[in-house]
């Protein structure tokens, strides 16, 4: 058997249905139409706010409604914490996704070069793919952890905004309103009960008829539907047309009788319904003030303003021309500010007593022109009472300056279609005349200079605020999204490069070590490719070589610049080049191209470049051409021709077999020849 349990709170207003085993259909069918849902990670059915059909449906299922048992916000908090787990998902798997995407594209500085017509072309076009897809995953969860960090952040910032004491003042305020809107639908529901029940008893029938269509006609009464009306017309009668019989092809006739019992049985139901409203607003208010009582209370409620004194309100300090009070407390207060003066009494938090001088400025200020009555030009006569009857909408005042001749005043109006639809001065006959007062001195206008304390600052929002501490390793794994995100607005670059094979990193520091080169020395690298070879160079000289690269590709030589600042790019054909434009260098390291013996033709060009005493080490093919060439070549030298282990180049998509050339030119004449 299924047990619930009912919980509402007065911090959020929403009813909370929490049950042992799974709804059966029809339950959860009511559950869901009085709109409650379901809330997966707490467990529980939610409904957005109180409402009577709700708590009868709680009572129903549970037997009682119980007090939340959390705040608002420990229910925040909670939140936070679901959200702080969704976003440190999200942003593991984010990292996950961009180190997935560094492992396949980490052989491929500059994009995915790809060797034309070899075998690999074809999954390097795949990796091409499979790096823009997975630079989007890792910045799509990288966005998805951010949105849930601000969820989080958002949570808890709403539930502290909720419990500040000027937010629950004007929560009160707006409990009030609703409130008052019940209590007049209250009562103008009683009103039209007590009339119907008044017509009931009238025994003149003619006249209880006449009664009845009046009462019809003002009130919004529905006839519940009748055995007789049209079937495909779903809308119900009003009282009015039940009575008068209109539209009698769509509705059966109804009886007085009848229209009275309706009144009867409707009003009733609708009054308690009512109360149920007034009731719960009721206890919201006498909470909601019992929490801001607890909280100190309003700052603004705590001072006995007055006109003339000053207030500060959002950091700025106001003349109070007007106090306004509603229920014998204070609720708003009229400023001297421009745009909006008036200001309710929970933006308040400063108050300064006024100054006699004061008083009396804002007194000559606030008070009413004199109202008189004089005949003059343009002026209409009529008597008080004639005067008295005019729609209040067809009479009223208007305010004369002062001038030279005369203080201000003020004077009675009229409108009158008769006299060409214009507003008129009314002079009454029958009263007393009172003539405009004398000239006298202008008002002195109510200033102020503003100066706000350090605790107004504070309050107002202007002061410094302490730095929020910053995570540095997920700053840095945000300038590594913002990056990634940044290259994919150009999308994934695929340089098609012929012949390019780059050399593994293990194999370039390798190769760097046995060049042996030293800080100061001038390097070339003659078939520089992605720069792999030239990133050695420059971590096992601790950047203190000297280095000239040479690369066919424009592409790669654009892309060369951009990463080796400190490095000489040539974008030409090596086997062009000569010593004389490019220049003899210290050591050479390379791995020239390996189709149709190009490697031989690069390595044998490559030794012209040396300077006396120069090293060079060079990859190259372990082919039969390669081993009787250059391997004799070595020799001559007095270097070393050794075949790599199989498989040094599987990492750059090849299994070819390759070698590695050591060579010291003691003389260029020689090397040369």
């Amino acid at each position: 058997m299924t047990t619930f349990t009912a919980t509402y709170s007065p911090d959020d207003n929403k009813l909370r249905i929490s049950a042992s085993s799974r709804l059966d259909a029809a339950t959860y069918e009511r559950v869901k139409n009085a709109g409650f849902k379901w809330a997966p990670r707490q467990e529980i059915f939610v409904a957005p706010m109180w409402t009577p059909s709700r708590a009868d449906l709680c009572i129903e299922l549970a037997g009682s409604i119980e007090d939340e048992d959390t705040s608002l916000t420990q229910r925040a908090e909670e939140r936070a914490e679901r959200f702080e787990e969704y976003s440190g998902k999200r942003a593991k798997e984010a990292t996950n996704a961009r180190e997935h995407v560094q492992a396949i594209s980490g052989r491929f500085e500059f994009g995915q070069p790809i060797l034309i017509g070899h075998h690999s072309e074809r999954k390097a076009r795949k990796d091409a793919e499979r790096i823009e897809s997975g630079m989007r995953k890792a910045v799509q969860l990288w966005e998805t952890a951010d949105y849930w960090q601000e969820r989080a952040a958002g949570a808890i910032a709403h539930a502290k905004y909720k419990e500040l004491p000027a937010v629950r003042a004007r929560r009160i305020k707006g409990l009030e309103a609703d409130r008052r809107k019940r209590d007049k639908s209250k009562q103008e529901a009683e009103l039209w009960l007590k009339l119907w029940k008044d017509c009931e008893a009238e025994p003149n029938a003619e006249l209880q008829k006449a009664v009845a269509l009046r009462i019809a006609g003002m009130c919004w009464l529905k006839m519940p539907r009748k055995e007789g009306d049209r079937p495909d017309f779903d809308q119900c009668p009003s009282a009015y047309d039940a009575l008068t019989g209109g539209h009698s092809s769509l509705y059966a006739t109804r009886t007085l009788e009848e229209v009275i019992q309706v009144a009867k049985d409707f009003y009733p139901r609708s009054i308690a319904y009512l109360q149920r409203w007034i009731g719960h607003y009721e206890n919201r208010i006498a909470y909601e003030r019992a929490m801001l009582g607890e909280a100190g209370g309003l700052v603004g409620e705590k001072f006995d303003i007055q006109p003339g004194g000053r207030v500060l309100v959002r950091g700025e300090w106001a003349v109070v021309l007007r106090v306004n009070k509603r229920e014998g407390k204070i609720s708003s207060v009229r400023t001297n500010a421009r745009f909006v003066p008036v200001r309710p009494i929970e933006e308040i938090k400063d108050y300064t007593p006024p100054t006699t001088e004061d008083a009396e400025k804002v007194k000559a200020v606030t008070k009413l022109a004199p109202l008189v009555n004089f005949p003059g030009e343009g002026f209409i006569e009529m008597t008080a009472d004639e005067y008295k009857k005019k729609p209040g909408d067809y009479k009223g005042t208007r305010k004369a300056k002062a001038t030279a001749e005369h203080g201000a005043y003020r004077y009675r109006t009229a409108y009158l279609a008769g006299s060409g639809y214009r507003i008129v001065p009314v002079y009454l006959s029958d009263s007393k005349r009172v003539d405009p007062p004398k000239p006298n001195d202008a008002a002195v206008p109510v200033s102020f200079e503003v100066k706000l304390s350090a605790a107004a600052i504070a309050e107002s929002g202007q002061g410094m605020k302490t730095p929020c501490p910053v995570d540095e390793g997920k700053k840095v794994e945000a300038e590594k999204m913002a990056a990634m995100r940044q290259s994919l607005k150009a999308g994934v670059q695929v340089v098609t490069a012929s012949q390019l094979f780059p050399t593994p990193e293990a194999l370039a520091e390798e190769v760097a070590e046995a060049a042996e080169i030293e800080p100061g020395m001038t390097v070339l690298e003659p078939s520089a490719g992605t720069g792999n070879l030239l990133r050695a160079i420059r971590k096992v000289s601790e950047a203190q070589a000297i280095c000239t690269a040479v690369e066919v590709n424009a592409k790669l030589c654009e892309q060369l610049r951009s990463v080796e600042p400190g490095t000489r790019v040539e974008c030409a054909d090596f086997l062009q080049m000569s010593p004389e434009t490019l220049g003899s260098f210290d050591r050479v390291v390379m791995n020239p191209p390996f189709g149709n013996a190009e490697d031989i033709k690069h390595i044998e060009h490559a030794l012209k470049f040396l300077t006396p005493g120069g090293r060079i080490v060079a990859i190259c093919a372990a082919g039969p051409r390669q081993t009787e060439r250059l391997g004799s070549l070595a020799r001559q030298l007095g270097g070393s021709f050794e075949t790599l282990p199989d498989g040094s180049f599987l990492a750059s998509g090849t299994n070819v077999r390759a070698a590695l050339f050591i060579a010291t030119v003691r003389q260029v004449a020689h090397a040369a020849a």
